[in-house]
C-alpha cells in the first residue's frame, strides 16, 4: 500500500485539512515515482446541478492533487499558473472516486502536471482529467505565509527529501 503523506496541521486548507468543519478532507499516498492519489467521497454538499458533483468541486480536488504531488515529489510549493479540465462522465454525489496526479515535464522552476479521476469501483473509466503548469513559488509568496505554517511546510519537504536519499 502506498505510504500515506502527512497532513498539515497549521493550515486550514478547504481540501485537505481534517480538521476543516465544511471541506474536502483529502488524504493522499505516494503512489511511485512522481505520483499521489487519493479516495474520496463527495457528498451532497458539493454537487451544482441535481445530484452532479459541482465542476468547481472537481477542480479543487484537483487542484489540491496536482500540489501534493509537486510537495511530495519536488519538495517545494508551487502556484497554479493554468488549469485545463475534461469531463468524461457524470460524477454523482455519494460514489467512492480515486484521484491520481502525476508529473508530466519537469523544467526546473515550472512543472506539468496531470491528473485523473474515477470511480474506485471501476478505476479503468475515467471520469475527468487534467493537466496544469505549475510554478515554483517566489520567496515573496512564501514570506507572506504564516512563520508555523512555513516552517510546518520546510518540516514536511525536509521529510520528504530524506525519504527518498
Amino acid at each position: 500500500m502506498p505510504d500515506l503523506l502527512p497532513t498539515l496541521a497549521s493550515f486550514h486548507c478547504f481540501a485537505c485539512s481534517p480538521t476543516h468543519p465544511k471541506g474536502l478532507h483529502l488524504r493522499f499516498r505516494s503512489d511511485g515515482p512522481g505520483r499521489v492519489r487519493s479516495e474520496v467521497t463527495l457528498g451532497e454538499d458539493y454537487v451544482g446541478l441535481g445530484s452532479v458533483i459541482h465542476g468547481g468541486i472537481v477542480a479543487t480536488v484537483f487542484d489540491e492533487a496536482m500540489a501534493w504531488v509537486l510537495y511530495r515529489h519536488r519538495y517545494a510549493a508551487h502556484l497554479t499558473a493554468t488549469m485545463e479540465l475534461r469531463f468524461r462522465g457524470i460524477i454523482p454525489a455519494g460514489t467512492p472516486l480515486v484521484v491520481t496526479a502525476w508529473i508530466e515535464d519537469d523544467r526546473g522552476t515550472r512543472v506539468r502536471v496531470a491528473a485523473s479521476l474515477a470511480g474506485a469501483a471501476d478505476p479503468e473509466t475515467v471520469l475527468a482529467e487534467a493537466k496544469g503548469l505549475y510554478v515554483k513559488a517566489p520567496e515573496s509568496v512564501m514570506d507572506d505565509v504564516p512563520a508555523s505554517q512555513r516552517e510546518e511546510l520546510l518540516e514536511v519537504f525536509d521529510r520528504f527529501r530524506n525519504t527518498d536519499s
